[in-house]
Parts: structure tokens; sequence; C-alpha cells
């Protein structure tokens, strides 16, 4: 028998919509349920990429946006 798989679920919205807060509050409600749920953030900014971006988009730093593409995509395998 084949190991039955999770489900992704992913929130998108502009910056301060409360995508944090609802994520967390999901996952609060799925683990009360008894699922097992993980909450992903990104970009991550406790690395040194996640800094570069958080300083770009706190509009303290410009970036070419061919740049910016690279180091979302970097910090996401940061977390791997």
């Amino acid at each position: 028998m084949a190991a039955r798989r999770g489900a992704f679920i992913a929130l998108e919205g502009v910056d301060r919509a409360g995508k944090s807060t609802q994520g967390r509050r999901l996952v609060e409600a799925l683990r009360a349920a008894g699922h097992r749920a993980e909450l992903l953030c990104f970009p991550e900014r406790s690395t040194e990429i996640g800094r570069l971006l958080g300083a770009y988009l706190g509009k303290e730093k410009s970036l070419e946006d061919h740049t910016v593409h690279l180091l979302f995509s970097a910090n996401r395998w940061e977390h791997v």
C-alpha cells in the first residue's frame, strides 16, 4: 500500500495582508484536529540571503529584478 500524501497549502497576498497570522491559525486548528502541520514563511529572514531580501522589501536596498528572483529561490533552497 502506498503511503498517504499530505497537503501543501499556500497562502498568497500582498505584504501586511495577514498571511502569517492566518497560517498560524490554520496550523493550530490542524494540530488541534490531530493532524501534523508545519508553517513555513518566506522569505526566511534569519539567513544572510533572507536579511538581504528583507532590506529589499523594506526599500532599504535596491536590487535588479532578476537578482531578487534568484535570491528568493536561494532562500527557499536554504530551508531544504
